[in-house]
């Protein structure tokens, strides 16, 4: 436990050094930085799928196993396809989906009682987030909204998602005190060191800093305790495990960056497409773990 609250600490502290950092770095270094974090650390923490849903689905054949790894591969291929036809719904999508997902990853510690409202709590606050990050880099987020969906999005819209997302986090927070109010003090101090990186820092660094450090991190910890609790080294056993998917996931991106290296908007239609179709089976795995766990 003690091991668990100075790294709790550690993540406020790094965040406020990533804040300086991205106040006088130079931008290119920033994003060659950012984007080896996002693609290194943030892409392997979902690169164990597979061997969780293994354990608890009892899966112990390597012709069982080998039929859940084509399953999976099907899956999200059928999710880049969709989401690749319709990038309105990707973006959608991974917003909403990424808002659960980032919110349970933050708030679950100590939830032992699960509840719908609980899971809405999730998504309100993931939501807030994703709120503040994108209204603090409007002209940027926004730029990014029509460029994959070709919408026209009112800079006031996001100024009505953060204030929507704000009153729902409190009210659900109230609803949800007695499970939460353990983690009330760090969580104030945490948003206090989020805000500072978000309004001081780019749009893309700001995101890779909290996906990497508060979620990816917290995550691959986590899973590397669930598939080897008896083990010493668990976060290296997890490495070894997850090299070669995510390898393989490194050379599919690889694949569509050259194939539709011509043309931006379909680029960056192809990359939330990604992210959404990696994320939406990695959002259902680590939620049944919690559940099992």
């Amino acid at each position: 436990m003690s091991r668990l609250i100075n790294f709790e600490r550690q993540k406020i502290a790094i965040t406020l050094i990533c804040t300086l950092l991205g106040l006088f770095l130079p931008t290119s270094f920033l994003w060659v930085l950012a984007a080896i974090n996002v693609l290194i650390i943030g892409i392997i923490h979902g690169a164990n799928d597979l061997y969780i849903i293994s354990k608890y689905s009892k899966t112990t054949k390597k012709r069982q196993f080998g039929y859940l790894f084509v399953s999976y591969v099907f899956f999200v291929a059928a999710m880049v396809l969709a989401l690749y036809n319709v990038p309105q719904l990707a973006l959608l999508l991974f917003v909403l989906v990424s808002s659960f997902h980032f919110g349970e990853q933050q708030w679950h510690k100590n939830s032992i009682i699960k509840s719908t409202k609980l899971h809405l709590f999730y998504i309100v606050y993931g939501m807030f987030l994703f709120s503040l990050l994108f209204f603090t880099h409007q002209e940027q987020t926004l730029s990014i909204v029509q460029e994959i969906s070709g919408l026209q999005v009112a800079s006031q819209i996001l100024l009505y998602m953060l204030i929507g997302s704000a009153v729902a986090t409190v009210f659900f927070v109230a609803l949800n005190i007695n499970q939460l109010k353990s983690q009330l003090f760090f969580q104030f101090l945490a948003l206090i060191a989020l805000v500072l990186l978000f309004t001081q820092t780019s749009l893309l660094w700001s995101f890779s800093v909290y996906f990497v450090l508060w979620h990816s991190i917290p995550s691959l910890k986590e899973q590397a305790d669930v598939l080897y609790p008896n083990d010493a080294k668990p976060i290296f056993k997890y490495f070894k495990l997850a090299l070669p998917y995510w390898i393989l996931s490194l050379v599919g991106f690889g694949v569509a960056l050259i194939i539709f290296r011509e043309n931006s908007a379909s680029l960056l239609s192809l990359f939330f497409g990604f992210l959404a179709a990696i994320t939406i089976p990695h959002v259902g795995v680590i939620f049944w773990m919690h559940q099992k766990n």
